[in-house]
């Protein structure tokens, strides 16, 4: 894992429903440079979108230019509209380049712009940096500012409290906003998995980003949840590296919170580590916290069985 304390950038994945997406818009153009072009806006677009719902800011594909089929056609445009703040121009570049194009018809009405490198080979995108402006219509990769100034002007951007997640649900195969199907986040190679049985048994994921403490490398918490009788369940928490780090960094925490937040459980991650995990049993009713921490930066998930 790179350390980029001083620039924060963040890698995210590029989704199964991201690549259809782009497969459809590319499909509507007759051009095939268009058609280029058209895919790889929409991979940028997408990803920045992943990025901010996992910061809990609202945004609007729909009444975005990008996903306006006419416009698209039209422009070479690739805007998202962050609700309460305006239209962020989410600009793709391929894997080592280092300017940026901008388009004149994205020069106006943008309250700022985010560099995305494109990678198919690895299937991961990353925000390379901010810009408030595009003056002269070139971006250097070198001159962006960090995402940090992003996240200090997003609307609603502080971590906030989560709400309470019913794994009784997930065993219906209702799922709570934000979690993931595993796969999508982790390589299957790459994780654990519960044997079979043929109990009830559900894992999702969720990204979790603790900034400039992980050096804009996100990781995955995966929660899976087996049911053993009708009052009992098997609980267990994971941490998993994401992008392209092949272990955990050194000291980050996954704890297990009692109902009063006070720590139950606490697994620290070594220097080798490739995943940490912690498994307990937890009777119909009981509600607990899973905490992942590096330093003083934590996130907090609130569970109930």
């Amino acid at each position: 894992m790179s350390i980029l304390t001083e620039h924060l950038t963040l890698t995210v994945p590029i989704t199964k429903n991201a690549y259809q997406l782009a497969d459809q818009f590319k499909r509507e153009q007759q051009e095939p440079d268009k058609a280029q072009q058209v895919y790889l806006n929409t991979l940028a677009v997408s990803a920045v979108d992943y990025y901010l719902q996992c910061m809990e800011v609202q945004t609007n594909l729909a009444a975005s230019y990008s996903w306006n089929p006419a416009v698209r056609s039209l422009l070479d445009i690739a805007d998202l509209l962050v609700t309460d703040w305006g239209r962020l121009e989410c600009r793709p570049i391929l894997p080592g380049e280092s300017l940026c194009q901008v388009p004149q018809e994205d020069l106006e009405d943008r309250v700022g712009y985010v560099v995305v490198e494109i990678n198919q080979e690895t299937n991961r995108a990353k925000l390379l940096g901010f810009a408030p402006t595009a003056l002269g219509g070139v971006l250097e990769i070198n001159q962006l500012a960090s995402l940090e100034q992003l996240i200090n002007q997003l609307p609603e951007a502080e971590v906030v409290e989560s709400e309470v997640v019913n794994l009784r649900d997930w065993l219906q195969e209702s799922f709570a906003a934000g979690w993931q199907a595993v796969q999508e986040l982790v390589a299957p190679q790459r994780r654990l998995a519960f044997r079979k049985t043929e109990v009830k048994q559900q894992e999702r994921a969720k990204l979790i980003d603790l900034g400039l403490e992980l050096a804009g490398n996100a990781v995955v918490l995966i929660i899976t949840v087996r049911e053993i009788d009708e009052k009992t369940a098997s609980i267990r928490a994971q941490v998993y590296p994401t992008g392209e780090a092949l272990t955990l960094p050194p000291n980050l925490k996954l704890s297990v919170l009692a109902e009063t937040g006070e720590i139950f459980k606490e697994v620290t991650a070594r220097s080798d580590d490739e995943f940490i995990q912690y498994q307990f049993e937890a009777q119909r009713g009981d509600d607990f916290g899973i905490q992942v921490a590096l330093g003083e930066v934590s996130c907090r998930e609130k569970f109930r069985v």
